[in-house]
């Protein structure tokens, strides 16, 4: 029997094509996309059949228009191959693919057009699977501060996922932009990371960035640190420049902005409308020229509606508005973080720890991860400082003890369920002493300062340099106190 190809049988197979397939007629209206198209901009087809690309692509405040191929082609006639693209879908998705668009000629008229797009997250996956491409991306560990006083950049950022890519591609506009910009995101998602990345990749990178913690300067003093004083402007105030001063052509990041007392904002409000500020009782006005970014841990809607934020304060703040996904959200990310983190430890403790266990995995992947990134570099250093000589994977029996009782139940069901429990290094926290208040007050703290020490000594395997780091002393002091408490320092080495 003689295969005849039908127009059925040429759409089936369209249909089963891994890459996006459109089909636009001479007005520019979607006359067809097949499965893969809707899975790619992550919307049913009847959100584009008989719309017009113009419709379907729709501005709003955080979306830009895509730059359609598909219009060229239909008003050139000519194909557009291997296009690098990146646009933002109908609800807001960015997406990164490689088009291909051709138009469809009939006796000399260009009836429509067909294009053929593919994310290239899922190319990158395919190339995995058959060899063809790096399993992981391999992420530097940055050594110096940039020469603005920060330390990070986009590339710096961990994470292949679409949702942090697409945050990603958000903030890298938001940063091309002279426009204010608030972040939000959950307790240790990276909000000054971000910060500083929109920074360093904007006009302001020569700029000085200033941070500032909102919830950690009391009131009173946050308003001189901000605006600046003159000298006897209250008891003991001195001449000094405000901080939304000194940021000239910088930018000055506040974190934790719904933390601001609500008279404070009505202040930073009008110094932004006006782009001036006065210092604390001068009578003089001063012009400022500096970015504003800004990030909070809690929706600006509920922090309004608590009355935690000014209305007209968010308005102002937020015409680039970036949402940073949760690591829960963000799929195996929490495999390259976690790598990074087993990576860095490594260096810092002079380990030599390759990779976790599939049970270790699976188990943080269930996890919640309420802390988020900071919670899993927390949760790494900690197994870290558990491993001894010759330990090269991390395993569920060197998580902390909190994650242990998380995961009581799954543990439990484990053959080895009793040594997961009972297994402790031989380093814990056993040199932490006791405060059962003997002795005079230097004698207590003289034994809590050997123990503290100890502890250091023990997460850094006895190297000296970065056990002073850790402590925040002097190699020279740290040897001095060694010396004083007659710590023997042969049993932190690695044998």
């Amino acid at each position: 029997m003689e295969l005849n190809i039908t127009k059925d049988i040429l759409f089936e197979i369209i249909e089963h094509l891994k890459e996006a397939v459109y089909i636009v007629n001479a007005q520019g209206k979607v006359v067809y996309l097949n499965d893969a198209a809707s899975q790619l901009e992550q919307m049913p087809k009847s959100d584009f059949l008989g719309k017009t690309i113009d419709a379907v692509y729709v501005n709003t405040e955080f979306h830009t228009h895509r730059n359609s191929p598909c219009l060229d082609v239909l008003a050139s006639g000519e194909i557009q191959e291997n296009e690098n693209l990146e646009w933002f879908t109908g609800n807001g998705r960015a997406i990164n693919a490689i088009t291909n668009t051709y138009p469809i000629i009939e006796n000399g008229e260009i009836l429509g057009v067909y294009e053929m797009a593919e994310n290239i997250a899922d190319l990158k996956k395919r190339l995995i699977e058959i060899g063809a491409f790096p399993r992981k991306r391999t992420y530097r560990m940055r050594k110096k501060t940039l020469h603005n006083g920060t330390n990070y950049i986009f590339d710096d950022i961990i994470g292949e996922s679409d949702a942090l890519q697409s945050t990603i591609t958000i903030a890298r506009r938001f940063a091309a932009k002279k426009l204010p910009v608030m972040i939000y995101g959950e307790t240790g998602t990276g909000k000054e990371m971000f910060a500083q990345s929109i920074h360093n990749a904007s006009s302001s990178v020569s700029g000085p960035f200033i941070p500032v913690n909102c919830a950690a300067i009391p009131e009173n003093l946050l308003e001189s640190i901000l605006f600046g004083t003159v000298k006897g402007a209250f008891t003991g105030a001195v001449d000094s420049v405000g901080l939304l001063e000194k940021a000239e052509n910088g930018s000055v990041f506040l974190d934790e902005i719904n933390s601001m007392p609500i008279a404070l904002q009505a202040k930073i409000l009008r110094a932004l409308q006006e782009k001036e500020v006065q210092r604390i009782g001068d009578s003089k006005t001063r012009k400022i020229n500096c970015r504003i970014i800004s990030a909070t841990n809690k929706l600006p809607s509920e922090a309004i509606r608590d009355g935690e934020m000014r209305e007209d304060l968010f308005y102002r703040l937020s015409t680039g508005m970036i949402l940073i996904p949760p690591l829960r959200e963000r799929g195996d990310d929490l495999e390259l973080l976690a790598d990074y983190f087993i990576a860095k430890c490594n260096e810092e403790i002079d380990a030599t720890v390759t990779s976790m266990s599939p049970e270790l995995k699976r188990l943080l992947k269930s996890y919640y991860f309420p802390g988020n990134c900071r919670e899993l570099a927390n949760i790494i250093e900690s197994a870290m400082n558990m491993t001894i000589e010759g330990e090269n994977i991390l395993d569920v029996h060197h998580l902390p003890t909190y994650m242990k009782n998380h995961f009581k139940d799954e543990i439990s069901a484990m053959p080895n369920a009793e040594q997961v429990f009972q297994r402790q290094s031989p380093q814990s926290h056993r040199n932490v002493p006791q405060m059962d208040f003997h002795g005079n007050l230097n004698t207590m703290m003289a034994e809590y300062e050997k123990g503290l020490i100890e502890l250091a000594l023990a997460s850094t395997h006895g190297n000296l340099t970065k056990c002073g780091e850790k402590l925040g002393v002097t190699r020279q002091n740290l040897t001095f106190k060694i010396k004083r408490h007659n710590i023997d320092l042969k049993k932190f080495k690695r044998k």
